[in-house]
């Protein structure tokens, strides 16, 4: 196949003043691609001490792990792995390269929830290999899959019991790589991370405890041949708390490329993509930081204060 040199072209983002360059950078190979819409159902039952919500998360990773499964992105492309190796791999694929993940309650009773998710997953053939590498002779693939499922599942025990448990958290406009600032995306971004039960979305940056910067550091398309393109992103999202020493700050990087055909619109390509890597980003930032409060409450309460 021929390569068609790129040329310098000015594309705008739907609403922002962004530019997407066209450079030489080389393509990867069409056939290295994985990008695979998957699907998957799951039930779990509830306990005494469950909240609301428990139930219900310990479904949708039970759904996420057979949604990849089902999808056989692994096992056709390897297919002696041991099913505790499957597992383990299919937990990873779950926790660094699946997005836009959305899910739906199909049952709930005193008894239990169902539920049906529906997700993408984006990654190459060169990571999936190296995934299958680390796992395929594992001695004790038992305990790296419940070390795994664990990271996976944002669950956790300690949760604030009154409201100034709560903490503050206030997002900045993204910036991108050549320092222009955009609100476009803020609301998209308050409401990924009005889900948590540690801390509130403000509008006030001064009485903030935790601040969230959305960083767009590369976007730009390379032409694969007369009828392909390729969209390649660097998103880094940065999550500090200068007000609290304990906290360490969290840079969650995503970095993702999509191909599409050359007769579609560049700007709707350009947006999509980058609504999936924040939120991606942003699910991963609000887990660990779950996890930090989780953490500082329990050590409250271990203390007794």
């Amino acid at each position: 196949m021929v390569r068609i040199k790129s040329t310098p072209l000015v594309s705008c983002l739907a609403m922002l003043l962004v530019f997407i360059c066209f450079d030489e950078a080389k393509a990867e190979p069409v056939e290295m691609i994985i990008n695979e819409s998957i699907a998957g159902e799951a039930c779990d039952e509830r306990y005494a001490g469950d909240d609301k919500m428990t139930a219900e998360n310990r479904a949708v990773d039970k759904a996420g792990l057979a949604a990849v499964k089902l999808s056989g992105i692994v096992q056709t492309r390897y297919r002696d792995l041991s099913a505790n190796a499957l597992d383990t791999i299919a937990y990873r694929i779950i926790d660094e390269y699946m997005s836009d993940a959305k899910h739906e309650v199909t049952l709930a009773d005193g008894n239990r929830v169902c539920v049906s998710l529906r997700a993408e997953v984006a990654m190459t053939a060169e990571q999936l290999a190296e995934l299958v590498q680390e796992y395929q002779n594992s001695e004790a693939p038992e305990e790296q899959i419940e070390a795994i499922a664990a990271q996976v599942n944002a669950n956790t025990a300690f949760k604030p019991q009154k409201l100034a448990d709560k903490k503050l958290l206030y997002i900045r406009k993204m910036m991108f790589w050549n320092g222009v600032e955009t609100a476009h995306y803020n609301d998209l971004l308050t409401g990924l991370f009005s889900h948590s039960v540690y801390f509130y979305v403000t509008d006030d940056a001064k009485l903030a405890d935790y601040e969230v910067l959305p960083r767009l550091l590369k976007a730009e398309v390379d032409e694969i041949d007369t009828e392909h393109h390729k969209m390649q992103m660097h998103l880094e999202l940065d999550v500090n708390a200068d007000s609290d020493d304990e906290f360490l700050p969290i840079t969650v990087k995503q970095m993702h490329f999509i191909l599409f055909a050359a007769d579609k619109d560049e700007q709707e390509i350009a947006d999509t993509l980058l609504r999936k890597l924040l939120t991606k980003a942003a699910e991963d930032a609000s887990t660990k930081i779950d996890k930090f409060e989780a953490k500082r409450l329990e050590d409250i309460s271990v203390r007794g204060k």
